[in-house]
């Protein structure tokens, strides 16, 4: 089943490197059709729901603007590392956990790989990033949302939302943006239920294979909150690395570091395939896999 999905990305990868005259010359339709879509949408200035075909041939609603529907929209993939991680590791049958599902790209991804006889439990704290969350997954039974923060322990906390052109950005802290468009954007902030995994797991009786975090800044505190998740359970852990020197927020190395004291071994993607990862003093974004030692 992965190796299936793993062709039709590696096609995806290869129409999206192909230049314009030669994406005109092997699909015509398809590549006058988005080309009028983009120019038109274009010259909206604003944020607009769309419909976008994924390589693992789901159609999902996003946002014209927003940095990942862009990215689905031109290409049908996003984070070619990470999905990669999953076509990889995950198997059918498996407890997937996306912690940070924004509009479901690796939700609806990981359901396809799993299967009826897995689960995809989906943790989104934005109210109107939840909405077409929801609606991305409506049909997917085996699918459970949850519109909460993963987070160190059970409660309530202040959340910034940046609204749907930057929804990939909110978080409990300032945007993961560069300091220009972090001045132009005002967040508004409203109070969202908080959940550490290891209860969510308690309460709900559940064993991850699986747990894929990415939570804008968040990482250490989900660390922090599954400790017995990673001392019992073991699952495979992907996590968002990405050093932007905001205040009271734990440098990526320390979160590399942290699972690898918890006998986890790191792995990157580095263009070409899934390789051992060496520990930096500082990261640009990526996301690193960890894989628990036997």
């Amino acid at each position: 089943m992965s190796d299936f999905y793993l062709n039709k990305l590696e096609e995806s990868i290869h129409c999206s490197n192909l230049s314009r005259t030669e994406k005109l010359l092997r699909h015509p339709i398809k590549a006058v059709s988005k080309k009028l879509i983009t120019e038109t949408l274009s010259r909206i200035n604003k944020p607009l729901k769309i419909k976008a075909k994924t390589f693992f041939e789901e159609w999902m609603t996003l946002v014209w603007g927003e940095v990942v529907s862009q990215a689905i929209f031109a290409n049908g993939f996003f984070e070619e590392g990470l999905t990669r991680m999953l076509l990889r590791y995950l198997r059918p049958g498996m407890t997937f956990f996306d912690v940070g599902a924004h509009f479901g790209y690796f939700t609806m991804l990981a359901s396809r790989i799993v299967g009826a006889d897995g689960q995809v439990h989906a943790f989104e704290p934005t109210k109107s990033t939840y909405k077409i969350l929801s609606l991305n997954s409506r049909h997917n039974k085996h699918i459970y949302l949850n519109n909460l923060a993963v987070w160190s322990e059970v409660g309530v906390m202040t959340f910034n939302d940046y609204g749907e052109k930057y929804s990939a950005f909110n978080s409990f802290c300032q945007a993961r943006l560069d300091k220009k468009t972090r001045e132009e954007c005002v967040p508004i902030k409203y109070e969202i239920q908080m959940v550490s995994l290891d209860h969510y797991n308690y309460k709900n009786h559940l064993k991850p294979d699986f747990v894929k975090i990415d939570a804008e800044s968040a990482e250490y505190n989900i660390l922090l909150g599954m400790d017995r998740t990673i001392r019992e359970i073991r699952p495979i852990i992907t996590i968002e690395v990405g050093d932007m020197d905001l205040p009271n927020v734990v440098p990526s190395r320390e979160l590399v570091t942290f699972l690898m004291k918890k006998r986890y071994e790191p792995y990157e993607f580095n263009g070409q395939s899934i390789v051992r990862h060496k520990v930096k003093n500082k990261y640009s974004y990526d996301n690193i896999l960890f894989l628990p030692k036997k």
